[in-house]
């Protein structure tokens, strides 16, 4: 017999967590739109040469693959693992607008590897893109939104934890290969020491010791002090210090912290970065940063910065009351007459649901809240509370 169990990672997303799922993906579009962004819906198979175009090991190793049986010559075909790169295409090879474009995005994502034991592999978020603006004021109107979605999704107090890749890049330079890149990365993510001695050979011992120092301090405000004082005072480690510091006053976040280590997607992020953890949830419920020319091979290279909020993550949560949608009942048979005016409350923007023979309003109560029933009068039908 067919072995039918799904593991937790695939699970179902049932009427419950559909119905805060879905109010989550219009509450975040409605407010995107609210701040100038366009919707966009790219789709979930693409070539692999398309979803994996300047984005690095971490999305590459994370997409699942697969051969054209199309007559597409042979080339591979992915699912999606990030929606980054194909609004990057968008915006660079489609649109290709010569000023400011912000986007929008709301779907799914698969991962060919969970983010943690119990994470789902098919994430969904939503998220905003602006291309074609670079400085401080850009990021900081993009902080600012991803802390006012988080606020309309229920996060009741928002704390971000902000780096800048400029800091680790001064600090390794252009001397190692990928693999020696990437290994150090790995260090740095996990906060492990001997890892980064072993991984860092190639590298000075100032730069070995800086790179220990920004493992060894992370937290509050004052942590920027230290390392303005302690690390080499190289200008674009002091400058991304100093942008770091005026961002997270100015953010609107409720409390911030600094964490240099945190260096997902370092492969493409080129300067702030930024993410917004919960303490019920073992991952980021929301990641955002600066990664200025990744449209440069669909053919332009487009300052970019944006956000992702993982809508899946959040409405596990429970952070917003799960208020049953409400209906009204129809009993016995429906003749054109009660059949039109049931059409007449359902675009009022009514649900109206007909009950069959043997079934109550009862049998909805974990459905529905039911409120009405509808009634003939002696001019027709009216609408008597339950």
């Amino acid at each position: 017999m067919a072995n039918w169990s799904i593991p937790d990672n695939f699970a179902d997303i049932l009427p419950r967590q559909a119905r805060c799922l879905e109010a989550m993906r219009r509450a975040s579009l409605d407010l995107f739109a609210s701040h100038g962004f366009e919707l966009v819906q790219p789709p979930m198979v693409e070539f692999v040469d398309s979803l994996l175009t300047g984005t690095g090991s971490d999305v590459s190793n994370n997409t699942f693959r697969f051969m054209d049986q199309s007559g597409g010559g042979g080339r591979m075909i992915g699912l999606r693992a990030d929606m980054t790169p194909q609004i990057a295409r968008i915006d660079a090879h489609i649109l290709n607008r010569p000023g400011v474009t912000r986007l929008c995005y709301a779907g799914s994502v698969l991962h060919a590897r969970p983010m943690h034991p119990l994470a789902s592999r098919e994430p969904v978020v939503a998220g905003a893109e602006i291309f074609g603006a670079s400085g401080l004021d850009t990021d900081l109107q993009i902080m600012r939104l991803a802390v006012e979605t988080l606020r309309t999704l229920g996060v009741q107090s928002v704390h971000l934890d902000i780096g800048h890749t400029a800091v680790v890049r001064a600090l390794i330079g252009e001397n190692l290969n990928d693999e020696g890149v990437h290994s150090i990365v790995r260090a740095l993510r996990t906060k492990d020491p001997v890892a980064l001695e072993a991984a860092a050979g190639n590298l000075s011992a100032e730069a070995v010791d800086a790179l220990q120092l920004l493992m060894r301090t992370f937290g509050d405000v004052a942590v920027l002090d230290e390392l303005a004082a302690k690390l080499p005072q190289k200008p674009e480690i002091l400058a991304a210090l100093e942008e770091v510091r005026v961002l997270s006053r100015e953010c609107g976040a409720d409390e911030v912290s600094f964490d240099f280590c945190d260096v997902h997607g370092y492969q493409y992020l080129t300067g702030i970065t930024f993410a917004a953890h919960l303490p019920q949830s073992a991952q980021a419920v929301l990641r955002g940063g600066r990664y200025d020319g990744v449209g440069l091979a669909f053919g332009r290279s487009r300052p970019a910065c944006g956000f992702t909020v993982y809508l899946r993550i959040l409405s596990d949560l429970g952070l917003s009351e799960d208020r049953l949608p409400e209906c009204c009942v129809v009993r016995g048979r429906v003749d054109s007459h009660l059949a039109a005016y049931v059409a007449s409350l359902r675009k009022e923007g009514r649900a109206v649901v007909c009950l069959f023979e043997g079934e109550s309003p009862e049998d909805l109560r974990e459905q529905f809240r039911v409120t009405h029933e509808v009634v003939r009068t002696a001019d027709g039908f009216a609408l008597a509370p339950l």
